[in-house]
């Protein structure tokens, strides 16, 4: 019997260490909240940029496949979803014609993105052979995404119809 009691005396913790334990639990959990946020914040920047990549690839891999020209349009203005709308259409409609049923959408979110800076008028163009034919070269058909922190991510596309993504060096 003496030896259940000693070990029942010894056992568990006292009230001032579970609340050291609690108070430094609540100090990292403060600590690493801002960098979660942070990280989040980039991840949304970041999927935003792969998510045009793949529309602007698909558009490509279409206009070569058909041999026909196809565009990938981007409505700048937030639709009553609060989305941005990016339309992959194809064949490139004459000028006075207007715009067909586009073949393919994509909604992106604009509740933690803008766009910065978009070929002028906010399409990208490839041709048949897989070319990127407007903007006509030598203008850049670049995508610039700013995020929250004012971060800024560049979706490019040369001539050639490469379509890559450069991140920041360095993130905020």
């Amino acid at each position: 019997m003496a030896r259940t009691q000693a070990f029942s005396a010894f056992s568990g913790f006292t009230v001032p260490e579970l609340l050291v334990v609690l108070l430094l639990a609540g100090m990292m959990a403060a600590v690493a909240t801002p960098w979660f946020n942070r990280v989040h914040r980039r991840n949304v920047l970041r999927t935003a940029a792969v998510e045009i990549e793949t529309t602007l690839l698909a558009a490509r891999m279409r206009a070569v496949k058909r041999n026909l020209p196809a565009s990938v349009f981007i409505n700048t203005t937030p639709d009553e979803e609060g989305s941005f709308k990016l339309d992959t259409i194809e064949p490139d409609p004459p000028a006075p014609t207007p715009t067909p049923t586009p073949v393919r959408h994509l909604s992106i979110s604009a509740k933690s993105l803008k766009f910065v800076s978009l070929p002028d008028p906010s399409k990208i163009t490839f041709d048949g052979t897989g070319r990127r034919t407007f903007p006509p070269s030598p203008t850049p058909g670049t995508i610039v995404l700013e995020g929250p922190n004012a971060n800024q991510i560049t979706v490019e596309t040369d001539v050639s119809g490469r379509v890559r993504i450069i991140t920041p060096v360095e993130w905020r």
